[in-house]
C-alpha cells in the first residue's frame, strides 16, 4: 500500500461523503427551524406559570353543554355535553357562527359566607361579541355586529351581582358570536380581588403587550420607509419598512374591538391581502439584504402580490374565502422557505450573534406562522393566541436595528471622509472647485459651539488687558489680544460672507459723499502704508453716489486695504471718475500685478496668490469675496485691469446721486463694523471707567464660559449683574427681583430662544431694554434676527460695540435703538 493510500485510509473522514453546498444549506435551514420550534414551544409552555387558572375553592362546575344556534349559514344543532375549554373546529363544527353554552356551577356555602367584596367571572378566551346570563338575569353584553358574526376570542372579566348567586347549583349561560376560531375557555369564578390579577396578566400578555409592540413597530417602520423614500438606494431598508408597516397594522387591527365597522367579508379579505402582501415583502427584503436577485423568485413574488388579493376578492364575493385561505396560506408558508434560505446568508454579511439572531428571528416567525395557520383551521385549542403578533415585530425590529446600525456606520464613515476631504481641500487652494466645497463646509461648521469660546476669550482678554496695563505682563497681554482679534476677524469675515449669501442685509439707499468716504478710509489705512514705505494718495472729489453707505465703504475699504497689503514699493492711488450718469471709484497700485488666469480666482473664498504660507498678517483671502458679493447685492459691477510686474486697477461702478447730499457720513454701521478693522460707528456715549454704574443687567446664556465672561465684563463697567442659564432660571429670577434695567440674552438656549426670554421678561417689565447675542450663522436664523426689531450682536464682538449698544438701549432714544438694531455684528 502506498503512503498516500495509507494516509487516506486512516483519515477520520475518509469514509464520509462530502456534502454539497445545497445539502449544507438545507441542513442549516432545518436546524434553524428546529431551534426556533424548540424556543417557541418553551416560551409558550411557560405562559401558564404567570396566570392563575383557579376559581374560588368553594366553586365547582357540574355540567357544561353547548348548542349551535341557527344562522343563515348554519341550521344549528341540539344540546351536547362538552368539556371546557372548547374549540368548535376540534369537534368538526365550522369556526364561525353563533353558539350558546350552559354551565352549572355549584357554591358549597352561601355567598355571604364566602368573603366580602364583589364577585367576578373571567374568561381568558371569549368572543368580543357575547352575552352572559346568571340564573336567568343578563349580567353582561358586548356589541353584536349587525352584519353578522365577526367576533374574535379575547380576554374578559365581568362582575357578578352577589344577590344573584345562591348556595348550590347556579346556571351560567354564555352566548358567543364568532367570525372564526369559535370556542370558549373555562370560566374562572371567585372574588373580584382574586380573579383580577389573573385577568390583568392574561390581557397584558395576550392583548396589551402585542398591541404596544406592534404600534411601536409601525412607528419604526414609518421611519425606515421615510429613509428609503429619501435614499432610494436603501432598498433593503425600504422593503423592511413596508413589511413591518403591513404586519404591524394587520396585527394591531386584531386587538381593536371598537374600530370602524365593515362587512365581515371585506374585513376577512383585508386580513388575507395583508398576509399575502407581507409574505411578498419579506421575500423582496430577503433578496435585497442578501444582495441576490433570483429572477424566478422575483416573478413568483410579483405574481403573488397581484394574484393573491385578486383571488381573495373573487373568493370573498362568492363566500368561499375561508376555503381559499386554507389553500393559499400553506403556499405562503412554502414561499417563506426560499426567503429563509436567502436570509441564511445574512450571518456572513452582518457577522456575529447579530446575524445569527436575525436568521433565528425569521425561523421563529415561520414557526409562528405555521402555528397561527393551524389555529385558524381549528387544529389547536382556542386557548392559543396568535404568535405572529409578537414574533414578527420583534424579528423585524432586530433586522431594522441591524440595518440602522449599518446605515449609521456608513453615514459616519462618509462624514469622516468628508472631514478629511475638507482638510485636504483647504490646504490645496489651487483646486477651485475643491476650495469652494471647503468654504461651504467650513461655513456650515462655524457654528454656535465655535463662536461661544471665541466670544468668551475676547471679552476676558480685553478685561485682562485693562487690569494689567501697568504690569510687566503688558506686552504678553497685548500679544494675546492681537491673537484673539485675528481669530475674531476670521469668524467675522465668515459671518459677512454668510450674511451676504443669505441676503440677510437690506441696502439702505441714500446719497453718499465719496470725498468723505475716501478720507475716512485713507485715514484708516495711512498707518499701514507708512509702515511699509508705500505712498497712499487720495484724489479729492465732490461726487455723490447713490448707494448704501456702509456696504460701499466696506467694498472700497477692502480694495484699498488689499492694495496697501500687496504693494511692496511705489504707491496706491484712490480716486473717482465720472462716466455719464455713473461714477467709477478706482484703486490703483504698483504691486506685482495679477496674471489673467488668476483674475477670476482672486474673488473666490480663501484664495491668496502671494500668501502660500497662510500668514494672517497678509489677510485671510476673504476681502475680495465680500466685495464681489456686496457688488452683486448692490448691483455695483467690479472692474479689474492688471499687468504682471506693473500693478493693478480695481474699480467699482456706482450710479451718481441725482438729488442733494443728505448726509456727509453714515451714522450707523451694519457690516463695516463687523470686520473689527474699523472702529465702531460711534464711540460709547460716556468716557467714564464705570459707564454702567448702578445698572441692574440680567445675563442669560447657557454656555458657562460666555456667561461668566459677560458677567465679569459688565461688572467691570460698574453694572450689577444677575446671571442665569435657562428660561426656567430667568422666570424664577423675575419672580424674585423687582427692578431690572436690561436683559442681555443668548439666542439659542437649552430650553428656548432669546425672543422667548425677552417676551418672558417684558411680560413683567414692559419697557425693559433688551438685546440678543448669538453665534448662529444659518440663513434662516440671520433673516429672523434681522427682521426682529431687537438689537442683535453676533459672537464674537468687540467690548466697545457691546457697551455702545447697551448705553443706547438704556438711554431709550429711538434713534439709538434703531442704530443698535442695525449692528448685526
Amino acid at each position: 500500500m502506498s503512503a498516500r493510500a495509507a494516509h487516506g485510509a486512516l483519515a477520520p473522514d475518509a469514509g464520509l461523503p462530502r456534502l454539497s453546498a445545497w445539502h449544507r444549506r438545507l441542513i442549516a435551514l432545518l436546524g434553524w427551524i428546529g431551534a426556533a420550534t424548540f424556543l417557541t414551544l418553551l416560551v409558550w409552555s411557560a405562559h401558564p406559570w404567570f396566570i392563575s387558572q383557579a376559581s374560588h375553592p368553594d366553586v365547582s362546575f357540574a355540567q357544561e353543554r353547548f348548542r349551535q344556534l341557527p344562522t343563515p349559514a348554519h341550521p344549528g344543532s341540539d344540546w351536547l355535553d362538552v368539556t371546557l375549554p372548547d374549540t368548535w373546529a376540534e369537534r368538526g363544527l365550522p369556526g364561525g357562527g353563533v353558539g350558546r353554552y350552559e354551565i352549572t356551577l355549584n357554591l358549597a356555602r352561601p355567598p355571604s359566607a364566602l368573603g366580602d367584596g364583589p364577585w367576578a367571572v373571567r374568561f381568558d378566551r371569549i368572543s368580543f361579541q357575547h352575552r352572559i346570563w346568571l340564573n336567568g338575569q343578563l349580567i353582561h353584553a358586548e356589541t353584536v355586529g349587525a352584519a353578522g358574526p365577526t367576533g374574535r376570542p379575547l380576554a374578559y372579566m365581568m362582575q357578578i351581582p352577589r344577590e344573584l348567586l345562591r348556595e348550590g347549583p347556579n346556571r351560567l349561560a354564555v352566548e358567543v358570536h364568532h367570525g372564526s376560531m369559535g370556542g370558549l375557555s373555562t370560566p374562572i369564578v371567585g372574588l373580584a380581588v382574586d380573579v383580577a390579577p389573573g385577568f390583568n396578566a392574561q390581557s397584558f400578555l395576550t392583548e396589551d403587550l402585542p398591541l404596544a409592540v406592534n404600534v411601536v413597530a409601525a412607528a419604526f417602520a414609518a421611519f425606515l420607509t421615510l429613509i428609503w423614500l429619501r435614499r432610494r438606494q436603501e432598498v433593503g431598508m425600504g422593503m423592511l419598512g413596508l413589511l413591518a408597516m403591513v404586519v404591524s397594522i394587520r396585527n394591531s387591527a386584531y386587538y381593536v374591538v371598537n374600530g370602524p365597522t365593515m362587512p365581515p367579508q371585506l374585513s376577512a379579505w383585508m386580513y388575507f391581502s395583508a398576509q399575502t402582501t407581507a409574505t411578498v415583502l419579506l421575500g423582496a427584503f430577503a433578496m435585497a439584504i442578501a444582495d441576490k436577485d433570483w429572477p424566478w423568485f422575483r416573478k413568483v413574488l410579483w405574481g403573488t402580490l397581484i394574484g393573491a388579493p385578486l383571488l381573495g376578492a373573487i373568493a370573498a364575493s362568492h363566500g368561499v374565502l375561508p376555503q381559499v385561505r386554507a389553500i393559499v396560506y400553506p403556499a405562503m408558508l412554502l414561499l417563506m422557505l426560499p426567503t429563509l434560505t436567502l436570509l441564511l446568508r445574512v450571518p456572513a454579511k452582518f457577522g456575529g450573534w447579530s446575524g445569527r439572531g436575525m436568521v433565528l428571528g425569521i425561523a421563529i416567525s415561520l414557526v409562528a406562522g405555521v402555528h397561527d395557520y393551524l389555529r385558524l383551521q381549528g387544529m389547536v385549542s382556542v386557548m392559543h393566541t396568535y404568535w405572529m403578533s409578537l414574533a414578527t415585530p420583534i424579528t423585524l425590529a432586530s433586522y431594522g436595528v441591524a440595518l440602522m446600525n449599518r446605515f449609521i456606520e456608513a453615514v459616519s464613515e462618509v462624514e469622516q471622509h468628508n472631514v478629511q476631504l475638507e482638510h485636504k481641500v483647504a490646504e490645496r487652494t489651487e483646486d477651485l472647485a475643491a476650495a469652494n466645497a471647503a468654504k461651504g463646509q467650513f461655513l456650515a461648521a462655524a457654528s454656535h459651539d465655535l463662536r461661544q469660546p471665541v466670544a468668551a476669550v475676547g471679552l476676558l482678554s480685553g478685561l485682562l488687558r485693562e487690569r494689567l496695563k501697568d504690569s510687566p505682563l503688558k506686552d504678553m497681554t497685548d500679544r494675546l489680544a492681537d491673537a484673539v482679534r485675528a481669530m475674531e476677524n476670521l469668524l467675522s469675515g465668515l459671518l459677512d460672507l454668510s450674511r451676504l449669501e443669505a441676503k440677510a442685509i437690506r441696502p439702505h439707499w441714500q446719497g453718499v459723499a465719496l470725498g468723505d468716504l475716501l478720507r475716512r478710509i485713507a485715514t484708516h489705512e495711512e498707518h499701514a502704508a507708512k509702515a511699509k514705505g508705500v505712498r497712499l494718495k487720495l484724489r479729492p472729489t465732490q461726487a455723490v453716489a447713490e448707494s448704501d453707505p456702509v456696504l460701499l465703504e466696506q467694498m472700497v475699504r477692502n480694495l484699498v486695504g488689499n492694495a496697501v497689503r500687496y504693494t511692496q514699493r511705489g504707491g496706491v492711488l484712490v480716486g473717482v471718475r465720472r462716466r455719464g450718469p455713473r461714477l467709477s471709484i478706482q484703486v490703483w497700485d504698483t504691486g506685482g500685478g495679477i496674471a489673467p488666469a488668476d483674475q477670476q480666482r482672486i474673488f473666490k473664498d480663501f484664495v491668496q496668490l502671494a500668501n502660500p504660507e497662510r500668514n494672517q498678517a497678509k489677510g485671510l483671502g476673504l476681502g475680495l469675496s465680500i466685495v464681489q458679493r456686496a457688488s452683486q447685492l448692490l448691483d455695483h459691477p467690479i472692474g479689474l485691469r492688471s499687468r504682471v510686474g506693473h500693478g493693478s486697477c480695481f474699480s467699482i461702478d456706482v450710479p451718481a446721486h441725482q438729488g442733494q447730499m443728505a448726509a456727509a457720513a453714515p451714522s450707523v454701521a451694519s457690516l463695516a463694523e463687523l470686520t473689527h478693522d474699523a472702529p465702531p460707528a460711534s464711540p460709547p456715549p460716556t468716557a467714564s471707567d464705570r459707564p454702567l454704574q448702578d445698572c441692574h443687567i440680567v445675563v442669560l446664556d447657557d454656555d458657562a464660559s460666555v456667561r461668566q465672561a459677560l458677567t465679569e465684563r459688565l461688572r467691570a463697567w460698574g453694572a450689577y449683574v444677575s446671571a442665569v442659564d435657562s428660561l426656567e432660571a430667568l422666570d424664577e429670577l423675575l419672580q424674585r427681583v423687582m427692578s431690572i434695567d436690561m436683559l442681555v440674552t443668548d439666542h439659542r438656549l437649552c430650553d428656548g430662544d432669546g425672543f422667548q426670554a425677552i417676551g418672558l421678561a417684558r411680560a413683567i417689565h414692559p419697557q425693559l431694554a433688551a438685546m440678543v447675542i448669538t453665534g448662529d450663522t444659518a440663513s434662516a436664523q440671520l433673516q429672523t434676527l434681522l427682521s426682529s426689531g431687537i438689537p442683535v450682536l453676533h459672537k464674537p464682538f468687540q467690548a466697545d460695540v457691546l457697551l455702545a449698544v447697551i448705553v443706547l438701549q438704556l438711554g431709550g432714544a429711538q434713534s439709538g435703538a434703531s442704530e443698535a438694531t442695525a449692528v448685526n455684528a
